[in-house]
């Protein structure tokens, strides 16, 4: 009897024990919507930038190097006198050409008066055909000659004038390989360079995929996909700061690179003050000023693991579920989902570690929290 009333006060105490075992609360948790803004795509790339023209200086003429008139590394404005070459030798051949035209001016002239005088002499028979045959040729010999002397001139103050090289371009002056005094001409080679760095250009690489979905995506807004002005550029420069000139693209390739995938794109910068140069590296920032329209969510609410990136969400039922996400660029504290939630969904954005998917959970938005 002593062990049947034993075993009954256990079955009674722990029976008691367990009634007194409370339930486990849910979960509170903080939601936000998936919300439609309107947001300025940006994208970043690494670019170069490169002059617009790239012109090499050549003296088109042989003589001696008389003048530099520049300071290597300045900028020069388009016809600013670089060099000068020794001129003597160029104005004797034009002093030579010009007697030469003198003397082909007067040979004309008679022979033009003497042709005159056999067309009035030959229908009175004072001069025979033969003879006319021979004032016609010497007037047209004449007149070949003039023609001739005309061109040696033209020749020698072309010739002349190449004595002065001239900037065919604004732009930098770059370093001068030849010396007063030197020898130069056509067979020397480049004197110096010369590039235009205002507005200078600024060369990135756009992947296929990228340029597609922009593209798609300016033509489901209705935008015009040629517009490329409206794809406005800064630049950030290797020691971080934000370059102030704001620019814009000009140019897509027309093809895709093969072996990259990639389309070489193009923009071009204001450069006022010669800060930029050619050959230096920068950061690309590419706006478009057209307004587009997308998805956001918290960046509070996203994960990662292996699968990638994820949000869990709080269905109709306030149940938790998992939703992976592929996303696009950051703004903010939000950042834009290209597909995985629809407008309305509510993200967990608080207590993300107390809860899994299937639990259910009680929730309210960071403002009713407040």
């Amino acid at each position: 009897m002593m062990r049947i009333a034993s075993a009954a006060m256990l079955v009674a105490l722990a029976t008691a024990c367990s009634e007194e075992v409370p339930q486990r609360p849910m979960v509170d948790v903080v939601v936000e919507p998936v919300v439609l803004e309107p947001y300025q795509p940006e994208q970043e790339y690494v670019g170069r930038l490169e002059a617009r023209d790239d012109v090499a200086i050549q003296a088109k003429v042989t003589g001696y190097l008389l003048t530099r008139d520049f300071r290597e590394g300045d900028r020069v404005e388009a016809g600013d006198v670089l060099y000068t070459l020794d001129a003597s030798e160029f104005q004797a051949a034009l002093a030579r050409a010009e007697a030469d035209l003198a003397s082909a001016v007067a040979n004309q002239v008679n022979a033009e008066r003497n042709y005159n005088r056999g067309l009035e002499l030959l229908p009175r028979g004072a001069i025979s055909q033969s003879a006319m045959d021979e004032l016609t040729a010497k007037t047209l010999d004449a007149n070949a000659r003039l023609e001739a002397a005309q061109a040696q001139v033209t020749s020698a103050q072309v010739n002349l004038s190449y004595t002065t090289i001239t900037a065919p371009i604004s732009g930098r002056i770059g370093r001068s390989i030849a010396s007063v005094g030197d020898l130069v001409g056509p067979n020397t080679g480049n004197l110096t360079t010369l590039v235009s760095i205002d507005p200078i250009e600024a060369l990135f690489a756009v992947s296929e995929a990228t340029y597609v979905a922009a593209m798609k995506k300016r033509m489901t807004e209705g935008l015009d996909v040629s517009d490329l002005r409206s794809l406005e550029v800064t630049l950030e420069l290797t020691n971080g700061t934000l370059y102030p000139e704001v620019g814009y693209v000009d140019y897509f390739s027309n093809r895709v690179d093969e072996t990259t995938g990639t389309l070489e794109a193009r923009a071009s910068i204001p450069n006022p003050n010669s800060i930029l140069v050619p050959g230096q590296y920068v950061r690309v920032l590419l706006h478009d000023t057209n307004l587009l329209e997308g998805l956001f969510l918290p960046q509070a609410a996203v994960q990662a693991d292996q699968q990638g990136s994820f949000v869990l969400v709080v269905d109709a039922g306030s149940t938790v579920v998992r939703r992976n996400v592929s996303l696009a660029e950051r703004f903010d504290d939000k950042v834009l989902v290209l597909d995985g939630v629809n407008e309305g969904d509510m993200v967990i954005v608080r207590g993300l570690q107390q809860v899994r998917p299937g639990m259910p959970v009680k929730f309210h938005t960071l403002g009713e929290s407040g």
